[in-house]
């Protein structure tokens, strides 16, 4: 499987502080079925203030350790960006590094505000095509409004929005309505990717492992392998190549 979100480089947001927890988690990763991984910390105005300067040197040092530490997983840089007019700015200046590439535009992860969708979210999609941007939102299942309202996710599809769920949402790690609302965006054939969105080994693990087993009761293992693999390995053959 190749996970394209998750929070395992150190000491650079609300994922694991020092670096050997974060080689813990890449460990589990790898035996949770990672066989690739985009790092993606968050991106964050007034919270985690990183870009592309303060993201680069920590994950070159994350993996020159897990290397060095005999991991197999292998490894990528990206971010998970909060919506937020600074988004456009940094894009502008390019120190926002993207996740890959799909159907030639550049691909972002955005994360929108939890309690809801953002007034302006529409016309910033607009924005980003123009550029040949595409974001791919992360975890839209967990999103107040959209948990409510799931059909208020259609506006950001029809202007080339993608959309990844979060592993742990399948399975119910996240309560009832994620889950309910994951099934929803599954069901209607919303969902490009599924991700971990793994902080730490015990509060928030990878959980692929447990999402497949669920996607392949739910829709079979076709369904599963294009939202764990085939997708992702598109997405991010401009990152790894393919082998």
């Amino acid at each position: 499987m190749i996970d394209i979100h998750n929070h395992i480089i150190p000491a650079i947001d609300d994922g694991p502080d020092t670096l050997d927890k974060a080689l813990e988690l890449l460990a589990m990763a790898e035996a949770d079925g990672i066989q690739r991984l985009v790092c993606t910390p968050h991106m964050h105005p007034g919270r985690y203030e990183n870009d592309i300067s303060t993201i680069a040197p920590a994950f070159d040092v994350l993996a020159a350790h897990a290397k060095e530490a005999g991991l197999k997983i292998e490894l990528a840089m990206g971010a998970e960006v909060r919506f937020s007019d600074e988004m456009m700015f940094q894009l502008r200046k390019e120190r926002i590094p993207m996740i890959g590439e799909w159907e030639g535009y550049d691909c972002l992860l955005l994360e929108l505000p939890h309690p809801n969708i953002p007034v302006g979210i529409e016309h910033m999609l607009e924005w980003l095509g123009k550029r040949q941007i595409r974001p791919v939102i992360a975890h839209p299942e967990r999103n107040k409004e959209l948990m409510e309202y799931p059909e208020r996710i259609f506006p950001l599809v029809e202007r080339g929005a993608l959309l990844q769920v979060t592993a742990g949402s399948i399975p119910g790690s996240f309560g009832e309505k994620a889950q309910a609302t994951a099934r929803w965006l599954l069901d209607h054939e919303l969902v490009q990717f599924v991700a971990s969105d793994a902080h730490h080994a015990k509060r928030r693990p990878p959980a692929m492992k447990a999402a497949a087993e669920v996607l392949d009761g739910w829709y079979g293992r076709d369904v599963r392998e294009r939202l764990t693999l085939t997708n992702p390995d598109l997405l991010t053959f401009s990152l790894f190549g393919k082998h």
